[in-house]
């Protein structure tokens, strides 16, 4: 891919230190944080210089009971521990602030990671784009479809590198697939379906902690919503007095609709990006969708479960489908006139199909399939290292091609954005109602909230509602 003027005059040294900054120091940063300092350990000329989170943080140990069992774990988010953690004075507000601009603001930062609450992705981007640095930032690229054609523009513009942290797209077998697909061995592309599930009786994203450290002064509720910002013509998060402040809001914002679009945005995201790559297409002619929330009645305002249809101009389907109440996978599968692929372990099998026969497999199958062909390609260790490992080699030789550039983040975010209107999350219509004739009572049909959503609920004039 060709650099502007921009870019070339940019070019990063193959032995150069390059300072990394941390905006958003949640449980993802911490890996992040991690791996940089295991690549500065092993000699590898990278180091973190600046760190930048909403909430002073926390550091300590607690007890986690769930499904019987007891486990300590150690907590360390927040910005005065990342910053303790990257050496960093907590004191100095150039290298561990609040408000991300300082870091933007420093020359010896070269790449940013934001690992923020998805409605602050896109800005956060498109800043530190124009303020020379290059990004890692993670999925979603952006909250809306909108935001998301800011982004891919300026990074045009501004040459500069950005990768969309898709951990499954380090896998080598979205380009196995779309070599093979290509080459015409499965005929015209028809459709291709995926599905993301999960199953937790805290209800999903609630495992995130809640701690009374979290308060209206510890945490920067209005740099968090980010009403005071705009992209694409509008602010980027609701007011306080949308939004008062809230502890399971802060640390669960998944479940709130202005932050994240729940299980589409969170978890199906991944699979549609590395789908799109597959077939080799970008622009949705036409998307649809239903779902709502049907079980997890808890205060949150994102669906529990969800479909979507896009139907694209080169004339193939893609079918996605998510639930946080129910574990059972889906196979994920690339139709074809001559034949079907589906992705296994290691790579992908191949089973032919005969269009002259003019029939079709029982939906009852007496035996499984056999695929015909094994096509091997197998994926990282490690997706998150591989996804980091890719990027700062672009960082170095000016090479915007990531393994996740922004137009293909932005092309998952088109689908996702256009089907968000279809879902319903009114819980005064969406009781958990049970088939005809149920007579087991409330069972697999509850939400047990873990001790700590006690803490949660917006403060009204300045009070604790715990």
């Amino acid at each position: 891919m060709s650099l502007s003027a921009a870019g070339y005059g940019n070019v990063v040294g193959s032995n150069e230190r390059l300072g990394i900054g941390f905006i958003g120091c949640g449980g993802r940063a911490q890996a992040h944080i991690d791996l940089i300092q295991r690549f500065a350990r092993n000699g590898q000329p990278v180091t973190p210089l600046a760190v930048c989170d909403v909430w002073d943080g926390l550091e300590d140990e607690y007890d986690v009971e769930f499904g019987g069992k007891v486990t300590r774990r150690r907590y360390a988010q927040g910005l005065r521990p990342s910053a303790a953690k990257c050496g960093l004075d907590s004191a100095d507000r150039t290298r561990a602030t609040k408000d991300y601009r300082r870091v933007l603001a420093l020359k010896d930062i070269d790449v940013v990671c934001i690992a923020t609450p998805d409605h602050w992705h896109g800005k956060m981007a498109i800043d530190a784009m124009q303020a020379g640095k290059d990004v890692f930032v993670e999925s979603p690229l952006t909250r809306t479809a909108e935001e998301s054609a800011v982004v891919v523009d300026t990074w045009k513009q501004t040459g500069r590198v950005l990768t969309v942290g898709v951990q499954s797209m380090a896998d080598p077998v979205w380009i196995a697939a779309w070599d093979y697909l290509r080459s015409g061995k499965i005929g015209h592309i028809a459709y291709a379906q995926t599905g993301a599930f999960r199953n937790d009786l805290r209800g999903q994203w609630r495992y995130y902690r809640l701690a009374s450290e979290m308060t209206p002064r510890s945490v920067d509720w209005d740099q968090f919503l980010g009403h005071r910002f705009e992209l694409a013509g509008r602010p980027i998060g609701p007011n306080p007095k949308e939004q008062p402040f809230d502890r399971a809001a802060f640390a669960q914002w998944r479940c709130l609709a202005p932050f994240s679009g729940g299980p589409i945005t969170d978890m199906l995201s991944h699979n549609i990006t590395h789908l799109l790559a597959a077939l080799g297409v970008r622009k949705p002619r036409r998307v649809t969708a239903g779902g709502g929330l049907f079980l997890e009645l808890d205060g949150r305002t994102v669906p529990d479960t969800a479909s979507i249809i896009a139907d694209f101009e080169e004339g193939c389907q893609l079918f996605a489908t998510a639930s946080t109440i129910t574990g059972y996978p889906m196979e994920e599968v690339i139709r074809g006139r001559l034949g079907a692929i589906k992705f296994v372990k290691g790579g992908f099998q191949v089973f032919r199909d005969d269009p002259n026969r003019g029939a079709m497999f029982s939906p009852r199958l007496e035996k499984p399939v056999e695929p015909s062909e094994f096509v091997a390609a197998l994926p990282p260790k490690n997706d998150t290292e591989a996804l980091w490992e890719n990027f700062l080699e672009c960082v170095r030789s000016r090479r915007q091609s990531t393994f996740c550039p922004p137009d293909l983040g932005a092309a998952s975010v088109n689908v996702t954005s256009q089907a968000e209107p279809f879902f319903s999350v009114n819980a005064s219509r969406s009781k958990p109602d049970q088939i005809l004739g149920w007579s087991a009572g409330d069972t697999g049909s509850i939400v047990r909230e873990p001790a700590y959503q006690k803490l949660g609920g917006p403060w009204v004039n300045g009070k604790d509602p715990a």
